[in-house]
This record gives C-alpha cells, sequence and structure tokens, in this order.
C-alpha cells in the first residue's frame, strides 16, 4: 500500500485500500475517507516525493487489524529530506482499512511540506 499509494503518489489507490466509512485520528488531525483523499491529491500534486521503510520486526498483524511502526522520508526541492517515524494501529472491514490511528515524530501535521493538507 505505501509503496503503490505513498511512494507512487496516487490518491486514486485511496478508494482500493481504504474503506468509504474510514476514519483517521493522526497526531490530533481527524479525518475521515473525502477529506483523506482530496488532502492527499493535494499533497500529491506537488513536487513531494517519499521513501518508505519497515521495521519489520514491529509489525503484528491479525485478519481484522495491524499494528506496526515505519518510517516515511518526504523531499521537496531546494530543502533537506525529512524521515518521519510513524507508529500505527489500524483495523480492516471487508479488507479495507476502515481505522488508522497514530503517532508520528516529528509531527508531519507541521512541516511545510503539508501546510496546505487540510486546506
Amino acid at each position: 500500500m505505501f509503496d503503490e499509494m505513498v511512494v507512487g503518489k496516487d490518491a486514486t489507490a485511496v478508494a482500493d485500500f481504504y474503506h468509504p466509512d474510514f476514519q483517521m485520528v493522526s497526531n490530533g488531525v481527524v479525518q475521515g475517507f473525502d477529506a483523506f483523499a482530496e488532502s492527499h491529491s493535494r499533497v500529491y500534486d506537488t513536487p513531494i516525493s517519499y521513501q518508505v521503510r519497515y521495521d519489520e520486526q514491529a509489525w503484528v498483524e491479525t485478519p481484522d487489524r495491524i499494528a506496526g511502526r515505519v518510517w516515511i522520508t518526504t523531499a521537496r526541492p531546494g530543502e533537506p529530506a525529512t524521515e518521519i517515524e510513524v507508529v500505527l494501529i489500524a483495523t480492516y472491514r471487508n479488507g479495507l482499512i476502515h481505522r488508522l490511528w497514530e503517532l508520528t515524530w516529528p509531527d508531519w501535521s507541521r512541516l511545510g511540506a503539508f501546510e496546505h493538507y487540510d486546506s
């Protein structure tokens, strides 16, 4: 999912991975499916790039939920890259991500690359 949607900057893939009743809580930012899809589309339309690295020792998965740790490195032309550590818990409904709770360091919502994320 991260490689196809995030690294590939494909906002149309939101519907492939997220349930229509999706809700995310990330560092206090709460979004439903439509706002999440629109926000990702706005960011993906910028010159930002992503790399993803997984902590393979920190993943736990059952048929209806997953928890894990990942680092997402963001970069924009002319700026130093930023590595964001993400600790997440997600639940699935009908094979799609239904709920997502995550904490990140640094807080992605305070980074310049995401200043227009939910506007």
